[in-house]
This record gives C-alpha cells, sequence and structure tokens, in this order.
C-alpha cells in the first residue's frame, strides 16, 4: 500500500473529467488572451470538446487506474476511438506551432494511458506506431503550417498547465499501478501461505495415519509369521514346506519394510542423547549381521574409536541400514569395513565396501524416499541414516564409482558433543 499522503492522485477518478474540462476552457482562454489566430484557436475549442465528450463515453481518462486495481477488467474495445484521441493530441500541437507548441508533452498522455491499460499489447503497439509518424510529420512538415509560436508569457502559462496535467495524470496512474502490485503481492503471499500451512496440516495427517496403520499391521504379521512357521513345521510333504517357507519370508519382508517405514516416519523425533562409544555400537550392528554377511561370503571387520553423545537407538539404526546395504551390494570374497576416527574436531564413520559401486545417475539419487536399485528395497533406510546424521547435526556423503565400491561417510560435529544443546535445523 502506498503511503497515506501519496493516496490523494487516486481521487482523479472522481474528479478527471471535471479536471480535464476545466484545463480545457483554461486553455481557449489563454490562447484568446494571446489575440491567437481566431480559426487556431476554434479549432483547438472544438478538439478538446470532442476530447471532453469522448473521455466521458468511453472513460479513456480512469480506465488506466481502474485497469491497474482490478486487472481482471482489462477492457479490449473503443482502442478506435482511444487511438482517434492520439491522433487528436498530435492536431493540437500542429494547430499551436508543431514542435514549438507548448501543448507539444502532452500527446504523449494517451500512449501512457494505453500502456498501463493493454500493455504491450496489440493495441499498444499500433498507439507508438501512431506515435511515431505524428513526431515524423511535425519534423517533416513545412513551419509554416503549424502557425505562429504562442507569445510569452502565454506559453509558459500554456506550458505550465499542460506540465501540471500530465504530471498529474501520470502519478495518477503511477500509484494506481504501485498499490495494485504491493496488493498483488499480499496476495500472492497470503495464498502461499495458505496453501503451505493446508499442506503442512495434510502431510502431518497423512504421517500419523500411515504410521498407525503401520503400526496396527505389525501385530496380524507376526500372527500370521507364527501360524505359517508352525504351519510348515508339520507339513506332510517337502512342497508344502518350500511354500511355506515362501510365505514366511516374504512376510518377513513386509515386516522389514513396515519397520523401515515406521523408523522414516518419525526422523524428527526429540533426541535421547547420552555418552556412548562409537565403537562398541558398530560392533554391535556387525555382530548383529554377522549372520547375513557369514551367508552372503563377505567378511566384515571394524577399526578405529570414539565416544560423543548421541542418540544410541537413531545411530543403531542408521548404522544398521548403511552396514545392510553395503552386505546386499558386495560380492562373494568381498569385505565390508567399518572406519571409526576423529578428525577436525568431529566424530567421523565411514562404511567402506568392496561392491560394485554405482553409476554416477544412481549416486545423485541416493538417499531419495522409495528410490532403490534393490529388487525388494524401498529406499527408505539410505533417508532415514542421512536424517540420523543431520537431526544430530552432522551430514551424511556418498562417494562411489562402478566396479570400485562405496564409501559412506557420517559426520557429527564436535560441537553438538561438548554443548550437548538441541541440533541445528536440518
Amino acid at each position: 500500500m502506498p503511503p497515506e499522503g501519496l493516496r490523494w492522485p487516486l481521487k482523479i477518478k472522481r474528479i478527471s473529467s471535471w479536471l480535464h474540462t476545466i484545463l480545457s476552457v483554461l486553455v481557449v482562454a489563454i490562447l484568446w488572451r494571446a489575440n491567437y489566430p481566431v480559426a487556431r484557436t476554434v479549432a483547438v475549442a472544438v478538439l478538446l470538446l470532442g476530447n471532453n465528450i469522448r473521455n466521458l463515453i468511453f472513460s479513456h481518462l480512469i480506465m488506466p487506474l481502474q485497469m491497474a486495481e482490478e486487472p481482471a477488467n482489462c477492457p479490449n474495445k473503443h482502442t478506435g476511438m482511444w487511438m482517434l484521441g492520439l491522433v487528436s493530441q498530435f492536431v493540437l500541437a500542429g494547430l499551436t506551432g508543431g514542435l514549438r507548441s507548448p501543448l507539444l508533452i502532452a500527446a504523449l498522455t494517451p500512449l501512457s494511458g494505453m500502456l498501463v491499460t493493454f500493455g504491450w499489447s496489440r493495441e499498444a503497439k499500433w498507439a507508438v506506431r501512431v506515435v511515431l509518424a505524428g513526431a515524423v510529420l511535425l519534423i517533416v512538415l513545412p513551419a509554416s503550417w503549424f502557425g505562429p509560436v504562442v507569445p510569452d508569457p502565454y506559453f509558459a502559462e500554456l506550458v505550465g498547465l499542460t506540465l501540471f496535467a500530465v504530471a498529474f495524470l501520470h502519478s495518477a496512474y503511477l500509484i494506481a499501478m504501485t498499490r495494485a502490485l504491493s496488493e498483488s503481492h499480499g496476495r500472492v503471499d497470503r495464498a502461499r501461505d495458505l496453501m503451505t500451512h493446508q499442506a503442512m496440516a495434510r502431510a502431518k495427517e497423512l504421517e500419523q495415519l500411515s504410521a498407525q496403520l503401520s503400526h496396527e499391521l505389525k501385530n496380524p504379521l507376526g500372527a500370521i509369521k507364527t501360524l505359517v512357521q508352525l504351519s510348515r513345521r508339520d507339513a506332510c510333504d517337502e512342497k508344502s514346506r518350500e511354500r511355506l517357507q515362501v510365505a514366511e519370508s516374504e512376510v518377513e519382508r513386509m515386516s522389514s519394510i513396515l519397520q523401515e517405514y515406521l523408523s522414516f516416519s518419525r526422523p524428527l523425533d526429540k533426541l535421547r542423547r547420552e555418552s556412548l562409544s562409537l565403537d562398541a555400537l558398530a560392533d554391535e550392528v556387525l555382530e548383529l549381521l554377522s549372520a547375513q554377511a557369514a551367508s552372503a561370503g563377505v567378511a566384515v571387520r571394524r577399526s578405529g574409536s570414539a565416544r560423543l553423545d548421541a542418540d544410541p537407538r537413531r545411530l543403531r539404526e542408521a548404522l544398521f541400514n548403511l552396514v545392510a546395504n553395503a552386505l546386499d551390494a558386495t560380492p562373494r570374497g568381498g569385505t565390508v569395513e567399518v572406519r571409526i576416527f576423529e578428525r577436525d574436531g568431529s566424530a567421523r564413520v565411514e562404511v567402506c565396501d568392496s561392491g560394485r559401486g554405482m553409476p554416477r545417475d544412481v549416486l545423485e539419487r541416493v538417499g531419495t524416499p522409495f528410490f532403490t536399485t534393490r529388487e525388494q528395497g524401498t529406499g527408505l533406510g539410505v533417508a532415514m541414516a542421512r536424517a540420523a546424521f543431520v537431526q544430530h547435526g552432522g551430514s551424511l556423503e556418498y562417494a562411489s564409482e562402478e566396479g570400485r565400491g562405496t564409501t559412506v561417510t557420517g559426520t557429527i560435529p564436535a560441537e553438538e558433543r561438548r554443548a550437548g544443546g538441541p541440533p541445528p535445523p536440518g
């Protein structure tokens, strides 16, 4: 919104016709007092009267103000009469001295109104052509065609009136556009805030609903798994046992997906920090995955140590996902190593594998929820691991080359360990 002291030009919408009439009468009166040729003075009076009538009928003076304040009501008619008014301004200049006319500057006012109303449209382009043609005619036609110069001090009076009218009208246009632009920005901001609020509320509802649904599904899945195991144990033939084994593995896969989703859907729970040994936490994770590593024929080991204040549950889940992914990507006979050390005042953990590596396009998308290269994966594990490190104020970065393995580096800054305060925004 413009300042209070600058809103008065907007009121020209109510007085524009009267103002135009008063200025027209004053122009004719000054020309009469200056003893300007009667025929030219009468012609000027007729043209000004015609412009007054045109403005009353088509509201060409106030259309730009209405357009600036209500863009949806942009007019697209009466442009022919508007062009006629533009031509009449050059005729007025020609009747009162041509390039030496005190009314010459007023010839640009209709063009400004059309640009405000229509923008850079077909109408505005035609108006520019009319202005250029009028300027060329004023330059190339003989000076004798344009009549004598208005003598002083009447010349100065006419120039003053013209400047006042042009400045007043252009100020009104400019302030109306400024106010409309400010109001438009305000509407956009309010709409954006409303959409953001609605989207966040909807996302929160969906998160709560999906988390509750996942939690409710865990119990029946557990019951199904138990029944399948009992049925497999009591099966009479080998084919039935194989089918029940497949059913049990699928139930386990569903439970794993639900567990990953539950962990991912609560990434911003408040951290429960405590002093812990990162190497002991890594040994615990490797012990949990030792059976999988032995089955896959992959050697696992850990080196280095570090202590820090962190949430052990969150870091354990993150390390579990990172090491499990490394085991899946490493062929038989390969190695997965967890390296722990302190560098530059930060605790670091690296999970290195000698697997197949990743191409650049896959590496750029790693960590995106639901993006995975595994047939039965969800992509939530990496996203959850990255969220865990970020919430601790650190980061999780991937480095990989095809055929040369992958290294995942998780960092937690030392400032977080010393201060023990809440992590910075992720």
